[in-house]
């Protein structure tokens, strides 16, 4: 896998790392450009008071503009109100949205204290950050043993050194 492939992570609030495993919300929002995400893998870190590795999304198209040029292409699938956009928005020139495709959910999430026994210095990300090596085998591994957009769960956990439910 090329540098240019590699997953990442992300951190969302649990409002809306909900709305992404319900299949409610359809791109995320960010305020920096970040095209080089098109096509990749990314894990979603749900933060405080969840603090789980609850599952992923892979980007499709990366859109970038103004606020308003963005908010005219996802308002119907950013899973926010117009003011509460307008808020997250406020002062910034540069939008950015990334569809989300092909949702994967963990069967069993992995806590940050989980977390933080497998990788020694792991750190949650502000906004996002690649994976280590080592993360990423094992997060790709869990991904394998998940419920998907099609519900088709796996026993692929047991590779991950989880037990399956």
């Amino acid at each position: 896998m090329s540098a240019s492939e590699s997953p990442l992570l992300i951190s969302l609030r649990p409002q809306y790392a909900d709305l992404i495993f319900k299949g409610l919300k359809k791109a995320e929002l960010r305020r920096r450009d970040l095209s080089l995400m098109k096509g990749r893998d990314v894990f979603v870190y749900v933060t405080s008071p969840v603090m789980k590795l609850r599952g992923g999304f892979r980007v499709g198209e990366v859109f970038t503009g103004t606020p308003v040029e963005i908010w005219n292409k996802v308002s119907e699938e950013a899973g926010v109100e117009k003011s509460e956009y307008d808020a997250y928005y406020a002062g910034s020139n540069l939008a950015c949205a990334l569809k989300i495709t092909r949702v994967w959910e963990y069967e069993k999430p992995m806590g940050l204290s989980e977390l933080r026994e497998k990788f020694e210095n792991f750190v949650v990300p502000q906004s996002w950050r690649y994976l280590k090596l080592d993360e990423r085998e094992l997060f790709q591994n869990m991904k394998s043993g998940t419920s998907s957009e099609n519900r088709e769960p796996s026993r692929a956990l047991a590779h991950a050194g989880i037990a399956p439910p």
